[in-house]
């Protein structure tokens, strides 16, 4: 099986961890479901990640490869 590897910093990390955590806290307050899109962005200058879940967030430039 192939493999997709996004690797991402610290603080962008910890960015989408604290925007994941406010959609589930809006999920259990509106007694709703609902999940996250993370779309990979590339081009010959580079890659960047955004976050889907309630708002959008840009996590910015990231590496990454296919195994």
């Amino acid at each position: 099986m192939k493999k997709i590897i996004i690797e991402i910093s610290e603080s962008q990390h910890q960015l989408m961890m604290e925007h994941i955590q406010r959609g589930h806290k809006i999920n259990f307050e509106e007694e709703t479901f609902s999940g996250f899109t993370i779309k990979l962005s590339t081009c010959e200058f580079g890659a960047s990640l955004v976050l889907d879940m309630y708002g959008t967030i840009d996590l910015g430039d990231v590496n990454w490869e296919i195994k």
